[in-house]
């Protein structure tokens, strides 16, 4: 059982945070948070991102690969997945990033791409009116494929090192991609050394109105509890099929009270550490679920009783983990390590 937790913000319940809520921009408390998920065994945290203004008003929200660049040297095993807003950015910039994190981080990266489809969001750039959504999610997908095609622009062995010559790389395993779409022309390549994963781990998220062709090339799926079935017949074994759960542990706030509709279309958790434990267990036998995302109420308390509370329970179906722990997010995720390099394949197709 794949176990991830969400670490950004202050949870996803407003009547269990605090009137004078933590400071999502101070650094120390997410390395405490990853410390705490990697204490604790979890396979990787989350960090979401988004270009909306913050209600109300507060201290905004730290850029999410930049944050996790920060907590890669302060931890060993677990992964870090970025949410990375692709509309009005540029795939060059992002690859870039992403492939710094994964050198950092040792081959522990993840990302999760995400379409800015509101008007709020599309304010912040300029007067333009809000693009549709199939074109943006046209514009996404190829974003994704410009990113993976630059990653694979250095073959894996480019760089030699040689002292004796005074050579770093092989120039001629470095290559320019000279991409051509209908929303991006990029020449490259890439000005950083191809990721230790060959490809960060690529997360999507699947909603219950979402598209299944959204999955395309994805690593990891992240879905509600009732569409486990429909995305696994669409994804197979290529990828692993995480369900997401909202959680709040009994004393974090709002006890006694019965449980609000979930506006998210998420399964919502409400109870003790050992009723979630038995939760996941009964889920996780009776859907084809390879794991699951954790969205806690309440940041930061809602973590640490995760780890001392419910994980210990839940290490009794850790056997079923498909990969194994440590080295990079790919081997713990058993995915291929490194992806291998599609760049032959790519140019011999731009020739036909």
């Amino acid at each position: 059982m794949l176990l991830g937790l969400a670490i950004g913000g202050t949870g996803w319940d407003p009547d269990t945070r605090q009137a004078s809520p933590p400071d999502p921009m101070d650094a120390g408390r997410l390395r405490r948070l990853a410390s705490e998920a990697e204490r604790g065994d979890l396979d990787f945290v989350t960090l979401d991102d988004s270009v909306t203004p913050v209600t109300p008003p507060g201290p905004g929200r730290p850029h999410a690969v930049t944050a996790l660049a920060a907590l890669a040297p302060v931890t060993r095993t677990i992964g870090l997945v970025a949410t990375v807003t692709t509309t009005y950015a540029e795939p060059f910039h992002v690859a870039r990033a992403l492939a710094t994190l994964d050198h950092i981080s040792r081959g522990r990266a993840g990302w999760c791409p995400r379409v800015a489809a509101s008007a709020a969001e599309a304010a912040h750039f300029g007067p333009e009116p809000l693009a549709g959504t199939d074109r943006l999610r046209a514009e996404s997908a190829e974003f994704t494929e410009v990113v993976t095609a630059l990653w694979d622009s250095w073959q894996d062995d480019a760089v030699i090192r040689d002292t004796a010559s005074g050579r770093f790389l092989d120039r001629a395993k470095v290559r320019p991609i000279d991409h051509v779409g209908a929303h991006f022309r990029i020449k490259g390549p890439a000005v950083v050394p191809r990721p230790p994963q060959g490809h960060p781990v690529l997360v999507t998220r699947i909603g219950p109105r979402s598209p299944l062709t959204d999955a395309q090339g994805a690593d990891l799926v992240f879905t509600e509890v009732q569409d486990t079935r429909r995305v696994r017949a669409h994804v197979g074994t290529d990828a692993r099929v995480i369900a997401e759960v909202e959680v709040r542990l009994d004393g974090d706030g709002a006890d006694g009270r019965s449980e609000r509709p979930s506006a998210t279309d998420r399964f919502r958790f409400t109870g003790s550490a050992a009723e979630l434990a038995a939760t996941l267990e009964a889920v996780s036998a009776r859907e084809p679920v390879d794991g699951f995302h954790l969205r806690p109420a309440a940041l930061p308390g809602t973590v640490e009783r995760l780890v001392q509370e419910a994980v210990p329970l839940l290490r009794r179906y850790r056997p079923a983990r498909p990969g194994t722990a440590g080295g990079s997010l790919r081997e713990r995720l058993a995915l291929p390590s490194p992806r291998p390099n599609a760049f032959p394949v790519r140019k011999a197709a731009l020739a036909r």
